[in-house]
C-alpha cells in the first residue's frame, strides 16, 4: 500500500492511528498537500450543514473544488480518490464536536525543542474583561463555531470568555499551535478539555478557574 492510500485509509477511520503514525504520513509532500487542501474545503460549508446527511449534491461541490488543484491527473483511480477525499472529508465534518489537529505545514512546522526551553518562565495570558458587555442570557447565541486552521490562543480567548477562566500557557509555542476545532456553547468546560487532551501533542491541566496548557513539539521531517 502506497502513502496516497495509507492516508485514504486513515482519514476514514482517523481514531484508529496515534500521533506518531500522522506525523509519519504527514511528512509525506503529496499527503501533506491533499490535507491541507482538504482543510481549505471546509470553508465552503455552514457549519449549520454539520447536522444533516451527506448528500450526493454536497460531495460534487467538494468535488469540484477538489479537481482544480489535481487537474493534470487522467487517470481513473485519481478521479475516484479525489471524490473519495470530497466525501471523507464532509464526513469528518459531520462528526460532532471533532477536533482535528490542522498542522498548517506550509506556514508553520514546530521544530525539535529542548528540554531545557519547556522549563522556561510560564507565559499567563490574562483575559481583560473591560470590554465585555452585560448580555441577556437568550441571546447569547448557542451556534456551533469552526475554527478553520485558528492559532490555538484565539481558540482559548474565546473559550475563557464563555466559561470565565484564566488561561496560562506553559510554553511560548502553545499559543500559535493551529487547529480545526468544532465548539459548541453548550459544551461543558470539563468536555473541552477531554476532548484537547485527546491529542497527544497537547496537555491541558484545569485547577479551578485557571486551565494551564502545554504543548509538546512536533518534529519537523525531511520530505
Amino acid at each position: 500500500m502506497n502513502k496516497t492510500d495509507l492516508f485514504f485509509q486513515m482519514m476514514e477511520n482517523p481514531e484508529l492511528y496515534t500521533a506518531e503514525a500522522w506525523q509519519e504520513i504527514l511528512s509525506d509532500k503529496e499527503c501533506r498537500e491533499l490535507y491541507t487542501m482538504m482543510s481549505k474545503t471546509q470553508s465552503a460549508i455552514n457549519a449549520t450543514h454539520a447536522e444533516n446527511d451527506i448528500t450526493d449534491e454536497m460531495i460534487d461541490a467538494e468535488w469540484q473544488r477538489l479537481t482544480p488543484a489535481h487537474h493534470t491527473s487522467k487517470s481513473s483511480s485519481h478521479y475516484f480518490q479525489l471524490r473519495k477525499i470530497a466525501a471523507i472529508f464532509i464526513g469528518i465534518l459531520m462528526i460532532s464536536g471533532i477536533a482535528l489537529a490542522a498542522i498548517h505545514i506550509s506556514r508553520y512546522v514546530y521544530s525539535n525543542r529542548d528540554a531545557a526551553e519547556l522549563q522556561s518562565p510560564t507565559q499567563e495570558i490574562r483575559i481583560s474583561n473591560s470590554n465585555q458587555q452585560t448580555v441577556q442570557t437568550d441571546s447569547i447565541s448557542t451556534e456551533p463555531k469552526l475554527y478553520d486552521n485558528v492559532p490555538l490562543g484565539e481558540i482559548f480567548q474565546d473559550i475563557s470568555n464563555h466559561y470565565n477562566v484564566k488561561v496560562v500557557y506553559k510554553n511560548e509555542d502553545a499559543p500559535r499551535l493551529r487547529l480545526f476545532y468544532r465548539w459548541k456553547p453548550e459544551y461543558t468546560l470539563e468536555k473541552v478539555v477531554e476532548m484537547m487532551n485527546n491529542f497527544e501533542w497537547i496537555q491541558i491541566q484545569a485547577e479551578n478557574d485557571t486551565l494551564f496548557i502545554k504543548t509538546t513539539a512536533i518534529p519537523a521531517k525531511d520530505c
